[in-house]
């Protein structure tokens, strides 16, 4: 694809995207070792007790909220893929966990629920064009939460992305398949634009894009402190990290007031 041939994707892309491609080449081939340290980390910062209720907003194929649930607590797990969430129901089925799963947007939580965390990984926020509803994610989540809960969440930090920017990157993946990436910076509004190529060994190419506000870690936590919740840590990765302009994971840890 030509530069002068970029184009970004549209404002509703996160409805079907994850659907194939970065599901079957993305997604499922996370390591279980990654999950389980992100499980770990996770699990340490929040300090929960036994069998709290934790919900996992955006939470794909259910790799963390399976984990979870091994793990013993009572678990939620909300996402808009439904052939995602259709894998994760099936996995929880074969080992006879207990989750709940909801095909929903993440701006339209349940109604009266009340978690005593909610966790959002993986850049799995940032999607919508108006930055108001993006911020009427986080708002969702304060009130979902109970007295004293804590929101976790995890997503690039622009100050990382800005320091090594780079519009065209490409990678081989598991099973042959040519991951190409093509990447436009919206200075003015702040989104990192990305259309993806996939090459598969038989020679048949697929396309998608996406379009993700990108947070400064100080914009990101005046976002969670706007909503009531109060900054109470900050790592550059799920190594324990300190936070930095280098590290290319920024994780807030953000508590409603008891």
């Amino acid at each position: 694809m030509d530069d002068n041939d970029f184009v970004a994707a549209p404002a509703d892309w996160y409805d079907g995207f994850f659907e194939r491609e970065w599901l079957d080449v993305v997604a499922l081939a996370t390591p279980d070792e990654r999950t389980q340290q992100q499980v770990d980390f996770i699990l340490a910062r929040l300090a929960l007790e036994p069998g709290a209720s934790v919900l996992d907003l955006a939470c794909g194929h259910g790799r963390i909220t399976l984990e979870l649930a091994r793990r013993g607590f009572r678990v939620t797990g909300l996402d808009l893929s439904a052939r995602s969430l259709e894998l994760a129901r099936a996995a929880a089925k074969g080992e006879g966990l207990d989750v709940e799963w909801i095909h929903a947007d993440m701006r339209e939580l349940p109604a009266g629920a009340r978690f005593d965390a909610v966790i959002n990984v993986f850049t799995s926020f940032g999607y919508y064009d108006d930055d108001s509803e993006n911020e009427r994610v986080v708002h969702g989540v304060a009130r979902a939460l109970a007295p004293g809960g804590a929101f976790l969440i995890d997503t690039f930090n622009l100050l990382a992305l800005a320091r090594r920017y780079r519009e065209r990157d490409w990678e081989e993946r598991d099973g042959g398949v040519l991951f190409l990436q093509q990447h436009r910076y919206d200075v003015l509004r702040g989104r990192n634009n990305a259309r993806w190529t996939f090459v598969h060994p038989d020679g048949r190419r697929s396309e998608i894009a996406h379009s993700v506000r990108a947070y400064a870690p100080h914009e990101l936590a005046a976002l969670l402190e706007r909503a009531g919740l109060a900054v109470e840590g900050a790592w550059g990765g799920y190594d324990g990290s300190e936070l930095s302009m280098d590290t290319w994971r920024q994780i807030l840890l953000a508590r409603l007031a008891p």
